[in-house]
């Protein structure tokens, strides 16, 4: 499958952390047991002040350049089911500030010939998240596939057509890492960031005060649940927001049948992206 998590993921970092956890564990239970239980009361309680006031833009005190601010949001997403596995917490927080998402999805996920499938999993977790619409893109130029080449340009004009078509004022999508590293996450950031300077776009821009991406961690971080939390809020830049539930996001990637396979069933439960996403501004 072309939206599949690489190597260096869930499928090998997983196995590795739980046998040290494991490890430890067997060393000296009682010490390791309770500073576990320390960091997560420490983390969830971070993550439950998170989610009644979502965290600011460092060093802005002005309002409308942060997420509190948000009314109409555009998420932009490379493969369906990447809204439910990554930017879950960004939709939950999003909606509790009074703000309608939509959802941009640039490619079907038809690298195994699933796309049919994967656009009606698409449309019921877009349903039952509660946004406002989803428009999947099906174009030859936005194959979904490792070895396909987005072109910046193509990018570009979709997302300039989905941003006038719903009033965004407000763009999320992925960062330079993309996450997972898969090449159509990373070609997504850049065909944002292509639009976001090239004065084709002037018209849209106007109407568009902020433009996020979603911070990628190392895997260490990346797998560690609720208890990255304390890292997120101290050492990410610009905003971080918080899951209002969990389960719900579990549930809307379970949605997503054909993908939903043994790891990552691991990654939503251990997964950070789960519980809090991190954002960085590109423009606000």
């Amino acid at each position: 499958r072309g939206t599949q998590l690489n190597s260096t993921g869930s499928r090998s970092a997983l196995p590795v952390m739980l046998s040290l956890v494991f490890a430890l564990v067997q060393a000296n239970p009682a010490v390791l047991l309770g500073a576990m239980a320390l960091l997560m009361a420490i983390n969830m309680g971070i993550l439950l002040s998170v989610v009644r006031e979502p965290r600011g833009v460092k060093g802005y005190t002005d309002e409308s350049r942060t997420p509190r601010a948000w009314k109409s949001v555009l998420l932009v997403t490379s493969h369906p089911d990447d809204e439910s596995m990554f930017f879950g917490p960004t939709i939950q927080a999003a909606k509790r500030m009074g703000a309608q998402v939509h959802i941009l999805c640039l490619s079907t996920g038809n690298a195994d010939g699933l796309g049919e499938v994967r656009a009606k999993e698409l449309d019921a977790a877009g349903v039952y998240l509660g946004v406002v619409s989803v428009n999947l893109v099906d174009d030859a130029a936005l194959r979904d596939g490792f070895e396909e080449k987005w072109p910046v340009e193509a990018v570009a004009a979709q997302v300039d057509a989905a941003a006038r078509r719903v009033g965004a004022e407000t763009v999320v999508t992925f960062d330079a890492g993309g996450i997972s590293g898969h090449p159509n996450h990373t070609a997504t950031y850049r065909g944002v960031l292509y639009w976001m300077l090239s004065e084709d776009y002037r018209e849209t821009l106007r109407g568009v005060r902020q433009v996020w991406s979603l911070v990628t961690t190392n895997t260490a971080r990346k797998f560690v649940g609720v208890y990255d939390a304390f890292a997120s809020f101290f050492l990410d830049p610009d905003a971080m927001l918080a899951a209002s539930n969990p389960l719900v996001l579990m549930r809307a990637m379970a949605m997503h049948a054909s993908q939903f396979v043994w790891y990552r069933r691991l990654f939503v439960v251990f997964s950070r992206y789960s519980y809090t996403n991190t954002l960085k501004c590109l423009k606000g």
